[in-house]
C-alpha cells in the first residue's frame, strides 16, 4: 500500500532558525521523497518536530497530501504491479504537463540537430512564423487550426507584396511553392515534437491535440515546366566555346555551363551537387548516391550511369588528376552550391544567345525525361527509374529487386541517339 507522510527539514537562514517540508512516499518499503515549497517555524512544530494539529501548516499539508493520493488512485497500484519508480515518473509527468513548451525554441533545436537536407527550408519556416507573431517564442497550445489559417493568410499576404514589388521591378513571377513548403515544414516541426514530448507507454501526453487534422494545406503549385527541345539541347553542345587565356579557360562560367548542361543531359539528368561530389567510377559507368533523396531511400537512391560515347571528351577534360573525386569542380569551387550558382550564371548567357527566357540546369533532367516520354516513347516506369525518383507504392516491392539499371542505360542510348544522331 502506497503511504505518504510529511517529513521536516531542518535549514539554516542566517541567524533565524526554519524548517522546510517533504513529502515521504513509501510503497513496499520502498521509499522517495518530494520537495515542496512548504516552511514551517518553530511554533509549528512539536518538541519532536511533527507539525501541531493547531496550526494552519498541518491543513496545507493534508491539502497537498489528499492531491498527490488523488493522483496516485488514478493508477490503481495495487491492480498493476506498479513500483515506487513507477509511480515518481508518473508524477514527475504530470508535472510537466503544467509547463510549457515553446514551440519556436524545439523548432530551432531540432533544427540545429538534424542532418536531413531540407533542414534551411524548416528555418525559413519558422522564420516566417516569428514575423507572423513577432516574437521569438510560442506556447505550442497555441498551434490551433484557427492559428494556423491566420498564418496561411498572413503568408498570402506576404507573397502578394513580394510579387508587387517583382513587378515594379520588372522581374518575372515565378512559380510560388512557399505557402504550402512552409505550412508542410510547420506540421512536420509540431510532429517532431510530439513524437518527443508525448510517451504513450508511460501516460504521458504533454501535446495532446492536432491541428493538423482540421487544417488544409494548400497543394503546391506545379513546377515550372523547364524542358527544352531536342534541337535545342544539340544548338547547346554545338556552340563554340570562349576563348579564354590559358590557366582561366576551367573556371569560364560560359564554357563550364556549356559541359555540365550536356553532362547532365546525357547522364540521364545528373544533379549539380552529384556531378560536384561524385568519386565512382568503374570502366566505363559512374556510380552515385543521389544527394537529394540518399537519405530517404534503403538504398541509399544508387545510381549506375554508363557514359555516352559523344561526351568522353567532357568526362576526360573535367577528370580529377588526384584521384580524391570524379571531377575537378570541387578545386574552383568551395561548395556545391557555389558550383550550381556558376552553372546557372552561365546558362543564363547561354539562354540569351540561343533565344531561350531564364535556361537553368534543372532544364537538361526536364528535358530529358519529356524527350524519354514523348519523342523516343520509353515507358515511364523506366522514365521514373531512370530519374531516380522515390516510388512510395513500390517500396516493398523495392526490397526484393536489385536494380542493375540495364533498361535505364538502354533508355539512356536511345535518348542520346534521337538527340544528337550517335
Amino acid at each position: 500500500m502506497l503511504t505518504i507522510n510529511p517529513e521536516i527539514v531542518k535549514v539554516q537562514r542566517q541567524s533565524n532558525e526554519c524548517f522546510t517540508v517533504r513529502l515521504r512516499f513509501t510503497l513496499n518499503r520502498k521509499m522517495k521523497r518530494v520537495s515542496t515549497s512548504l516552511f514551517a517555524t518553530p511554533n509549528d512544530l512539536t518538541k519532536d518536530f511533527k507539525i501541531k494539529a493547531t496550526s494552519p501548516l498541518k491543513k496545507e499539508v493534508n491539502t497537498l497530501i489528499q492531491s498527490y493520493q488523488s493522483k496516485c488512485a488514478k493508477l490503481q497500484i495495487e491492480l498493476n504491479d506498479y513500483t515506487i519508480e513507477d509511480i515518481m515518473d508518473y508524477l514527475n509527468s504530470e508535472k510537466q504537463k503544467l509547463q510549457t513548451i515553446d514551440f519556436i525554441k524545439f523548432s530551432r533545436e531540432w533544427i540545429a540537430s538534424t542532418t536531413i537536407k531540407g533542414a534551411p527550408n524548416y528555418t525559413s519556416a519558422i522564420n516566417a512564423l516569428v514575423r507572423f507573431i513577432r516574437k521569438e517564442e510560442l506556447d505550442i497550445n497555441l498551434v490551433t487550426s484557427d492559428f494556423l489559417e491566420q498564418f496561411k493568410s498572413f503568408l498570402n499576404k506576404e507573397r502578394e507584396v513580394r510579387i508587387r514589388r517583382l513587378k515594379q521591378q520588372g522581374k518575372r513571377v515565378t512559380s510560388n511553392r512557399t505557402l504550402s513548403l512552409y505550412l508542410i515544414s510547420i506540421k512536420k516541426l509540431f510532429n517532431e515534437a510530439k513524437k518527443k514530448y508525448n510517451k504513450k507507454d508511460k501516460n504521458l501526453i504533454l501535446i495532446p491535440h492536432s491541428p493538423f487534422d482540421d487544417f488544409v494545406i494548400p497543394k503546391q503549385e506545379a513546377t515550372r515546366k523547364r524542358a527544352i527541345p531536342a534541337d535545342i539541347i544539340k544548338k547547346v553542345w554545338e556552340l563554340p566555346y570562349k576563348d579564354m587565356k590559358k590557366g582561366y579557360k576551367a573556371t569560364c562560367r560560359y564554357n563550364l555551363a556549356k559541359d555540365c548542361f550536356i553532362l547532365s543531359f546525357c547522364l540521364m539528368g545528373i544533379n549539380s551537387a552529384d556531378l560536384y561530389s561524385a568519386t565512382e567510377m568503374k570502366t566505363n559507368t559512374i556510380i552515385y548516391n543521389r544527394t537529394k533523396t540518399k537519405d530517404r531511400r534503403l538504398d541509399c537512391a544508387k545510381m549506375m550511369v554508363d557514359i555516352p560515347k559523344i561526351i568522353q571528351p567532357i568526362i576526360d577534360k573535367y577528370r580529377d588528376k588526384t584521384g580524391k573525386r570524379l571531377f575537378n569542380f570541387y578545386q574552383y569551387y568551395c561548395d556545391e552550391k557555389g558550383f550550381n550558382k556558376a552553372i546557372n550564371y552561365g546558362l543564363k548567357e547561354i539562354g540569351s544567345i540561343l533565344g531561350i527566357d531564364d535556361l537553368e540546369y534543372y532544364a537538361a533532367r526536364h528535358s530529358w525525361a519529356t524527350i524519354a516520354l514523348n519523342k523516343v516513347g520509353i515507358d515511364k516506369y523506366i522514365v521514373h527509374a531512370a530519374l531516380n525518383h522515390i516510388d512510395d507504392s513500390m517500396k516493398v516491392t523495392d526490397i526484393y529487386i536489385e536494380r542493375d539499371f540495364v533498361n535505364e542505360n538502354k533508355a539512356n542510348a536511345k535518348v542520346v541517339r534521337y538527340v544528337f544522331g550517335k
